[in-house]
């Protein structure tokens, strides 16, 4: 009994590990800082694009990283609205995705977090231009499936939220560039999409 009781407790052990692993794959964000900074007004005149050279191979911080992506898709106004207009007041139908060096995300607005899809670093399959493989991180920004709305108003709310990462990025004294020459299918199988989503841009993120 003595010897069943050990190993049950091993077990036990074990599956607690598992879970635990688990839960840590996922990235809960920090609430992401809303005030303080730049004035919007000096970050227009400043927004710019990195440059085609290999990024420093430091990390973006996660306070950043939470930034980045709440400007790009989050939601403000108390919860009640998003950083960027979707038509006719619709719920996002553009899905934000971060690569990183310790996994593929997707990030999910409602629960403030970035969601694992993948545990790789897929970075240097998401490009051509080498100077893209050397970045900390890269967002991807996809349609969730089709129809009418998305394929006519897709582009402009991925341009909306482009530019208020560029924003956001240039408060930060962080370099991002917007391309839309990748490696498509590479980032179809690193995301698992499905047929009916398209990825409309990436954008490297880093230092220079």
């Amino acid at each position: 009994m003595k010897k069943i009781s050990i190993f049950s407790l091993f077990l036990l052990f074990g599956i607690s590990l598992n879970i635990s692993a688990a839960l840590a794959a996922d990235i809960i964000l920090t609430s992401p800082e809303t005030a303080g900074g730049k004035s919007v007004f000096q970050a227009i005149n400043e927004r710019g694009s990195a440059a085609q050279t290999s990024f420093t191979e430091r990390e973006i911080s996660q306070k950043d990283l939470s930034a980045l992506i709440w400007a790009a898709a989050g939601r403000n106004r108390d919860g009640r609205g998003w950083t960027v207009p979707f038509a006719m007041g619709s719920d996002p139908y553009i899905d934000l995705y971060v690569l990183l060096k310790k996994g593929a995300y997707v990030y999910d607005p409602d629960k403030n977090m970035l969601k694992m899809l993948s545990d790789k670093n897929s970075i240097d399959r998401a490009a051509r231009q080498n100077f893209v493989g050397t970045a900390p991180c890269i967002f991807i920004f996809a349609t969730k499936g089709s129809g009418p709305r998305i394929e006519r108003w897709a582009e402009v709310a991925v341009g909306a939220m482009t530019q208020n990462v560029y924003l956001a990025a240039g408060a930060l004294g962080i370099k991002i560039r917007y391309i839309q020459s990748f490696n498509r299918e590479s980032l179809i199988n690193i995301l698992n999409l499905g047929p009916l989503s398209r990825i409309i841009a990436i954008m490297p993120a880093g230092f220079q």
